[in-house]
C-alpha cells in the first residue's frame, strides 16, 4: 500500500510538472499560473482514550497546489481552467491515499467560461453548493476549530460508519465536491446571485438489479444569495439519489437524502457574526443502515483583535431518528498574519457526544485524520500551526 501511495503521488507530481511546462508557451495567450498553500499543526488531542501529540496537515486550509488560468475572448467573455491537488505535509503523500486511486486532480479539475452579462457555467471535479453554502457562512469557512465542521462528514470513508453528518456520511453520500458536474452561477442582481448545479453519478444498475438506470449517484441543487452591505443571507437546497456501492450497502434501491440550508451573516464593524440552520432528511436505509434526519444550528464570529483575528464558534447536532446521538461543541481560534501570504493560528475545541455517537474534532478538506474518538466520549484538542500560500 506504501509504495502504491508513492508511485501514484510521483505519477501526480509528472502530470503537474508537466502541464506547468506545456503552458509555459502559451503565457502569453493566456493568464496561466501556479498556486497553493502549505499547512501544519501540532495538537494535544484526547479522544477518551488518553491524550495523544498529533502533527497534522491543512488545519486553517487543505494544503495543495494547482494550475489555473484564463483567456480573454472579448467582449465580457473568458474561459477558465483550475486543476488542484492536495497533499499531506506531515508524510508527503497525496490526499487520495485513502480514497479511490486513479485520481491526478482530487481537488477540483474544472474548465469553464464567464460572461460579464450572462454568468458562468463550469463542469468537472468542483465543490458543491451544498459545502460552499454552509462555508460562506462560518466564520471559520469550514477549517480547524469549526464547529459545524465538525458535524459536516464524520469519517466519510470508513466502511462500518454509520454517524451521520450535513455534508455526507459514507463514500455514497459525500456532498463537499462532487464529479461530473454542471454548474451555473448567474451574474448579480442588486447582490442576488442564484446558482444551479447537477452532478451525475454515472452508475448503470445497483448490484441487486437487472434494469438499467442513470440516476443512481446523481445530486441536484440550486442556491440563492443575496448580499447587501454588511448583511448577507442565503439558502440552499440540494436532492441526492445515493451512489450504489459493491458490495451493496443500500437496502433500498431507491435511496435518496435531501438537504436544506439556510445561512446568514452581518458585520457590526467591531465583529462579524456568522450563523447557519441546516435539515437533513433521508429515505429508509438511506445511508448504509441509518436513516439520517437531523438539524444542526451553528453561530460564530470574526472579531479583529491586535492585528489579527479572533474566531469563535457553537454548533448543536440533534438527531431525530437515533436515542441519545445528539452532540454540540465550542471552539475558539486566533490567527495572526505574519505576512500577506503567512498566518500563524492557535486554538481550542471542545465536543460533547452522547452515548451513540462519536464525532471527532476535525480540520476542512484535505486535513488530516483526528485521532480515534471513542463512543461517547467527549473530545477535545489543543493547536497551533501555520499556513502558507503561495
Amino acid at each position: 500500500m506504501a509504495q502504491k501511495r508513492e508511485e501514484y503521488l510521483m505519477k501526480s507530481t509528472k502530470i503537474i510538472a508537466a502541464l506547468a511546462c506545456s503552458f509555459c508557451g502559451s503565457v502569453y495567450a493566456s493568464d496561466v499560473s501556479i498556486y497553493g498553500m502549505v499547512d501544519a499543526y501540532v495538537q494535544l488531542y484526547n479522544g477518551g482514550n488518553g491524550t495523544v501529540v498529533d502533527f497534522g496537515s491543512g488545519g486553517k486550509g487543505g494544503s495543495r497546489v494547482g494550475i489555473k488560468g484564463t483567456e480573454d475572448l472579448g467582449g465580457g467573455t473568458s474561459v477558465f481552467f483550475r486543476l488542484e491537488n492536495g497533499f499531506f505535509v506531515d508524510n508527503g503523500t497525496n490526499t487520495t491515499a485513502a480514497q479511490p486511486e486513479g485520481w491526478a486532480f482530487q481537488r477540483e479539475a474544472v474548465l469553464g467560461i464567464r460572461n460579464t452579462d450572462w454568468g458562468t457555467f463550469s463542469f468537472g471535479r468542483q465543490y458543491t453548493l451544498n459545502f460552499g453554502g454552509i462555508a460562506q457562512f462560518d466564520a471559520f469557512a469550514c477549517s480547524l476549530g469549526s464547529t459545524i465542521n465538525n458535524f459536516m462528514a464524520p469519517a466519510p470513508y470508513l466502511p462500518n460508519n454509520h454517524i451521520p453528518g450535513i455534508n455526507g456520511a459514507s463514500g455514497v453520500d459525500n456532498l463537499t465536491r462532487r464529479d461530473n458536474s454542471f454548474v451555473y452561477e448567474s451574474p448579480s442582481f442588486g447582490g442576488l446571485k442564484l446558482s444551479a448545479m447537477v452532478s451525475l453519478g454515472e452508475q448503470n444498475k445497483l448490484n441487486s438489479e437487472s434494469e438499467m438506470s442513470n440516476k443512481y449517484g446523481n445530486s441536484y441543487a440550486a442556491q440563492a444569495v443575496y448580499r447587501k452591505g454588511a448583511f448577507g443571507i442565503g439558502f440552499t437546497y440540494t436532492y441526492q439519489n445515493l451512489a450504489a456501492e459493491a458490495p451493496n450497502n443500500l437496502k433500498d434501491p431507491n435511496a435518496h437524502a435531501a438537504l436544506y440550508n439556510l445561512g446568514a451573516s452581518y458585520d457590526f464593524g467591531f465583529t462579524k457574526l456568522y450563523g447557519n440552520l441546516v435539515y437533513k432528511n433521508g429515505s429508509k436505509a438511506a445511508v448504509r443502515d441509518t436513516n439520517p434526519n437531523i438539524m444542526v444550528y451553528s453561530v460564530s464570529t470574526k472579531t479583529p483583535l491586535f492585528s489579527g483575528s479572533l474566531l469563535n464558534g457553537f454548533a448543536y447536532l440533534k438527531n431525530n431518528t437515533t436515542d441519545s446521538a445528539n452532540a454540540w461543541n465550542v471552539s475558539a481560534r486566533y490567527d495572526y498574519p505574519l505576512s500577506k501570504r503567512t498566518t500563524l493560528y492557535a486554538g481550542a475545541a471542545y465536543l460533547n457526544n452522547e452515548k451513540n455517537v462519536n464525532y471527532t474534532i476535525n480540520g476542512g478538506g484535505g486535513t488530516s485524520s483526528a485521532p480515534t474518538t471513542n463512543m461517547g466520549k467527549n473530545p477535545w484538542t489543543t493547536f497551533v500551526g501555520m499556513n502558507h500560500t503561495f
